[in-house]
């Protein structure tokens, strides 16, 4: 049985609504959440990450996960056409839907990796929840589709699913770089002049990818571990910062910059139009400061925002819903948000 602890901290920071939740009631802060230990043995020893893309893309996929939904929520293939493109999604339709709530989600791997199927089970579990519609883009990957490939597929998605249901209620989700190209879209998408997307749901948000490793988005020691486990921390933190360089060299052309505000969020210009943002991260995660530092850049601008910290935790987390309390209650939050969003 996989049960959420009693106790959680909420703060207001820099005008961030800030959530703390611990893995255990006795442990606040400062220790690996012991399921999430007995992964990362390898990490009691440097880790070289070898560039090599089909072992980076077979390392970017998510074991098998129990689905507790079954035939509750159907899973169809479906394309979408929009700005001359043409993109897979997997339509996710619960048995019964309430309201023209619809959520968007792009899944992670570092640019060059995932599939839809990496959230499947996790977002089915959300439809039944809310009883709304999700669309599971599989936008391209690089490097055969590079920046801005796949954040002109996910606009697509968002420009068909405007003009065949104009009555959608869309809310746009992703996690780790499909959050980053979340993000993107929905940036760009309001440059277009349209105001249709009115959540933003970021699991472990990359916002400022292929950033200087020695500057304070990367900073270990904002991290505070008791000593025992700062081996296996500090060789984790290394390794993504290995991971970080191979993707952004892998994602991005020699003609886009890194710090294009598409690229790197927290280089927008203009904040205040982003619709409100849930951001959901592991207090162990390497991307926690980035996607702390986008969270208050949001606030400043007067945008709704609330960062959810889960004590213990580290990357990728969310599609374990058979592992972790924690992956089901982030399906929760993501769940209330939808069946908000009137």
């Amino acid at each position: 049985m996989i049960t959420s602890p009693v106790a959680e901290r909420t703060n207001r920071i820099n005008g961030v609504l800030k959530i703390t939740k611990p893995f255990n009631i006795n442990i606040a802060s400062g220790q690996f959440d012991p399921r999430v230990l007995a992964g990362l043995t390898k990490f009691k020893e440097p880790v070289s990450l070898a560039n090599d893309l089909a072992s980076l893309r077979a390392g970017s996929l998510t074991p098998p996960i129990t689905d507790p939904i079954g035939d509750l929520v159907s899973v169809t293939p479906k394309t979408m056409t929009a700005l001359q493109r043409t993109v897979n999604v997997e339509w996710l339709t619960p048995r019964t839907i309430t309201g023209s709530q619809v959520l968007v989600y792009f899944h992670g791997g570092a640019f060059y990796g995932g599939t839809p199927a990496n959230n499947t089970i996790l977002l089915k579990l959300i439809a039944d929840r809310s009883h709304c519609e999700i669309l599971n883009v599989d936008y391209g990957l690089a490097p055969e589709h590079p920046a801005p490939e796949g954040i002109l597929d996910g606009l697509t998605v968002i420009q068909a699913l405007a003009r065949d249901y104009p009555q959608a209620k869309i809310a746009i989700a992703g996690d780790s770089a499909g959050a980053n190209i979340a993000m993107a879209v929905a940036n760009l998408n309001r440059q277009f002049g349209s105001h249709n997307i009115h959540q933003q749901l970021l699991l472990y948000p990359v916002t400022a990818p292929g950033t200087d490793h020695t500057g304070p988005l990367w900073d270990a020691s904002q991290y505070t571990i008791i000593p025992a486990q700062q081996p296996i921390f500090t060789h984790y933190h290394t390794m993504f910062k290995q991971l970080d360089t191979i993707m952004t060299q892998t994602y991005l052309p020699s003609q886009i910059d890194a710090s294009d505000p598409l690229i790197t969020p927290i280089n927008q210009a203009n904040f205040a139009t982003t619709p409100p943002t849930l951001i959901m991260v592991g207090e162990f995660d390497p991307f926690r400061l980035q996607a702390w530092s986008y969270a208050t850049h949001l606030a400043a601008a007067d945008v709704a925002t609330t960062f959810v910290q889960y004590q213990g935790q580290n990357h990728a987390f969310a599609p374990l819903i058979d592992q972790f309390w924690q992956a089901r209650d982030v399906a929760d939050l993501m769940t209330e948000r939808l069946v908000n969003l009137v």
